[in-house]
């Protein structure tokens, strides 16, 4: 019985560790944004799918609250795009033009019809839409059944 647990404590230990990077991923405070944005595309990245991730101009400056939540954004659409839409190929662009951010994530899965965001369904986007609320910014979603998904939000990060 001892190696059967020791076995599933490793996997214990394992969870718990994937758990606390998700919560605050470690290279978000040592590495920055960029890195941690990057190495988020790169987890999620399998034989079935392809990320691409694309970084123009991002600044060191931008609070770490900020980060976060620019980081949970990416998160999200991530996940969505793969649980949700089905994409085998993500594009993830995230660029800065001096006080502007800009997200943009495109990905090749089933699409959806987006007039379902305003009959309830599309719960999933309610946590971004959130959060670019909270950042007083812009969240704009090009989709259509068959022919994937493009969203794009724009706010700003001097605060």
């Amino acid at each position: 019985d001892l190696p059967a647990i020791i076995h599933q404590l490793d996997k214990s230990v394992n969870e718990l560790r994937r758990i606390a990077r998700n919560m605050m991923p470690e290279s978000l405070l040592t590495a920055g944004l960029e890195t941690a944005l990057r190495e988020i595309c790169e987890s999620f990245c399998s034989k079935e799918l392809t990320i691409e991730f694309q970084a123009f101009n991002l600044e060191n400056n931008i609070p770490n609250e900020l980060q976060v939540t620019i980081f949970r954004i990416v998160q999200e659409l991530l996940t969505n795009a793969i649980r949700h839409a089905g994409a085998t190929s993500i594009l993830v662009q995230c660029s800065q033009n001096e006080q502007v951010f800009y997200i943009t994530v495109e990905d090749n899965g089933k699409g959806f019809n987006t007039n379902e965001l305003q009959t309830g369904k599309g719960i999933c986007l309610t946590n971004v839409r959130n959060k670019v609320d909270y950042l007083k910014g812009t969240l704009d979603i090009d989709a259509a059944p068959g022919s994937g998904t493009t969203i794009n939000i724009e706010f700003n990060v001097d605060r």
